[in-house]
């Protein structure tokens, strides 16, 4: 039987990737957030929620790039911080953290040291709404650690180590094992 929980239980949502978005201050510092809305469109491009005060969302309308890195548990003390401490008010949290960045070859922000994966972005556009903004991005290249690839050279998800909130508890999980191969369980059904 279903319990009805009311509308607030669902928070942030369901489980999602842990993320790292990296941009460059005006003084060509390094900012990170810590940020768990972002999904691939059907377009391929990128989708993230981010606050229209935050200091990324301003580093992100002036150098119109950025980097959206994923975590897992070697970083999952910075990130915790990034999430709890704003650029606004703590404009050198990226150098109290002992992470190191380099520029990307590709876009203006910059790559954070010590992820696994991170995925270079261009701005398309803003969209705004009550409180959030969305911020449409083209994906120009992805980066992988060689350590999380397979045998033909494709990212193996499990090999990343990825962090996943789960915002129903307030925690973080690392990804489970595989339960299935998407688009052939369901063919029995053909």
């Amino acid at each position: 039987m279903m319990k009805n929980l009311g509308p607030n239980v669902f928070s942030y949502g369901y489980p999602a990737p842990v993320l790292m978005v990296g941009t460059y201050n005006d003084d060509g510092t390094v900012n990170v957030m810590n940020l768990h809305e972002c999904t691939r469109t059907n377009a391929g491009d990128l989708a993230l929620c981010i606050g229209p005060r935050s200091k990324t969302h301003e580093n992100i309308k002036k150098r119109r790039a950025f980097t959206v890195a994923l975590v897992n548990k070697n970083l999952i003390k910075e990130v915790d911080y990034f999430g709890i401490v704003s650029g606004h008010r703590v404009p050198d949290k990226f150098e109290k953290t002992g992470l190191k960045a380099v520029k990307s070859e590709r876009v203006n922000a910059p790559i954070i040291e010590g992820s696994p994966l991170v995925i270079e972005c261009e701005l398309i556009e803003v969209v705004r709404t009550n409180n959030f903004t969305t911020v449409l991005a083209r994906i120009v290249n992805v980066a992988a650690d060689e350590s999380v690839l397979d045998k033909t050279g494709r990212i193996d998800a499990k090999k990343t180590g990825m962090l996943f909130f789960d915002s129903f508890s307030n925690s973080y999980f690392s990804l489970g094992e595989k339960a299935g191969n998407a688009w052939v369980e369901g063919k029995k059904y053909l």
